[in-house]
């Protein structure tokens, strides 16, 4: 038998699901957990996935078509899955399919919340009943056992996000580097597919594009990681990363990282422009001389 998970959001997204998946794993012991999203994130889930299916895949669109679902090969790909969890708009055709694939238990739960909660504890609600410690409400993300060599006192800096009204000026986090350069830390510059046109500055380290196995190792590694209100910010907490997350336009009551040694700085005026480099240096500066 197994049971089925879906979701198909971005890395941030897909970290802030983790306990409630957890939660989900204990309540079916001894199947088989089956993802049902994005390959790339599978792999960051502990313990892991059994087995992945892409939601991505032109072959699976008929599992989101308003039409019953005739398709015989995802009838044999769901053959023995009894019982799904679901991240997913009251208005998605998913579950209404799966019920017709012969998945007898559905708990479906739009991705997002309507109230301020925070998205963890509002994942968490679908169990009311569970006895929840604070070790439960923290993301669990698998670190590889080994990866790239970490120089000494490295801090990552990632200046992007989702969207640019969520960023922090590019300049302000290049004179925080210089600054925590000049302190002697080694500064690695975190970058993505939307960032790759912004290079590092001279003296910093450029880590582009890299799998997010490898990134969530070397961010576990970090003595710090400074970002915006972002799945990177998101992986660094989990991993346990000191992590200095900034945010304006969004609401840290319900978006902030979960970690063990998470630091916000929100900003008063609502907008990233608000927040100064001074306040965030001075930040940084008392993190690094701690670790």
């Amino acid at each position: 038998m197994a049971t089925l998970i879906y979701h198909s959001g971005a890395l941030g997204d897909f970290i802030t699901t983790l306990p409630a998946i957890g939660v989900w794993r204990r309540l079916h012991p001894g199947v088989r957990a089956v993802l049902l999203g994005r390959p790339a994130l599978a792999a960051l889930a502990e313990p892991p996935f059994d087995a992945v299916i892409d939601a991505g895949s032109a072959a699976r669109a008929p599992l989101f078509a308003p039409q019953p679902v005739e398709d015989e090969a995802l009838r044999r790909m769901f053959d023995g899955v009894d019982s799904a969890l679901l991240f997913a708009s009251s208005r998605s055709a998913l579950p209404t399919n799966l019920t017709m694939l012969g998945v007898k238990e559905i708990v479906r739960q739009d991705p997002f919340p309507s109230e301020r909660v925070h998205v963890v504890d509002y994942h968490l609600s679908l169990f009311p009943d569970r006895v929840l410690t604070a070790a439960d409400r923290l993301p669990r993300i698998r670190i590889p056992a080994a990866g790239s060599a970490m120089p000494p006192r490295c801090v990552a800096l990632h200046c992007g996000s989702g969207s640019g009204a969520k960023n922090w000026p590019r300049e302000r986090f290049l004179d925080l580097g210089r600054a925590l350069a000049g302190e002697g830390a080694r500064v690695a510059w975190v970058s993505g597919p939307a960032e790759e046109r912004e290079e590092a500055a001279p003296g910093m380290v450029a880590w582009p594009s890299l799998p997010l196995s490898e990134l969530a190792f070397r961010l576990s590694r970090c003595s710090l990681f400074v970002g915006n209100d972002s799945g990177v910010t998101h992986l660094a907490a989990a991993v346990s990363c000191p992590t200095v997350a900034l945010f304006g336009v969004t609401d840290p009551a319900v978006w902030q990282p979960r970690g063990k040694n998470v630091h916000v700085i929100a900003s008063a005026t609502r907008t990233m422009g608000g927040i100064g480099l001074e306040e965030v240096v001075r930040l940084c500066l008392v993190i690094v001389a701690s670790r």
